[in-house]
């Protein structure tokens, strides 16, 4: 079961051996949180899918209701909710995601001079960012439970970071009578970032078939 908001600050907090928070304030933690998601977002986004009846003609549709959007990954157009098993998907020859306003907006590049028509349906996947119940008001805790270690190690980096910012202003300390935050944050933070690099490279799901689909072999001729 994925962690709370609560129980992960205790992991961070137990990682850096501050588990009363005597050094490390849970304000600290919660940021460190938020920089680790907020950077393992962007190697591996959550991924949604939504279903939207055009309230009009035209190759630009707004996704301003489309909560949470960051990039679309794939479109399906014409989309028959009712078919939802054919297959191969109809898709346009491509899309585009621009924004207008910080609000986002598809534009579909067509064959010919047809054009998505009121009422049409379009299946959109799409990309967002993960939450972690409680911070921020999530509902939920999105990263799955064997990434919470990496994002614990990310946060325990940026807090030290933080740290060593606060004792850097402080004339009286020396790195011989505190610990050297700066080494350890550069230490947990570049293996924090080599986690997130082999999670970004790995493979997700491609479709086997179709134009850019796996090839034969003589085996399958």
């Amino acid at each position: 079961m994925p962690s709370t908001l609560a129980q992960l600050e205790a992991r961070v907090s137990q990682f850096l051996y501050d588990a009363a928070n005597a050094v490390f304030p849970t304000t600290a933690i919660d940021e460190g949180l938020r920089l680790a998601l907020a950077e393992y977002s962007l190697a591996a986004p959550l991924t949604r899918e939504t279903v939207i009846t055009l309230p009009g003609d035209g190759r630009e549709i707004a996704l301003n209701n489309v909560t949470g959007l960051t990039r679309v990954t794939d479109v399906w157009w014409p989309y028959d909710s009712a078919d939802s098993g054919a297959w191969p998907p109809n898709r346009p020859q491509g899309f585009r995601l621009w924004w207008d306003d910080a609000q986002p907006v598809l534009f579909l590049n067509t064959q010919g001079a047809g054009q998505p028509q009121l009422d049409d349906k379009v299946r959109l996947f799409y990309a967002s960012d993960h939450t972690i119940q409680n911070l921020d008001s999530a509902d939920i805790t999105t990263p799955p439970l064997t990434h919470e270690s990496m994002l614990v190690l990310g946060a325990a980096g940026f807090a030290a970071l933080g740290r060593a910012m606060d004792l850097n202003e402080d004339t009286s300390l020396n790195t011989s009578a505190v610990p050297n935050y700066a080494v350890l944050s550069s230490r947990w933070l570049r293996e924090f970032r080599k986690k997130l690099t082999a999670l970004a490279a790995q493979p997700g799901g491609h479709e086997p078939w179709g134009a850019h689909g796996w090839s034969l072999d003589k085996w399958d001729v």
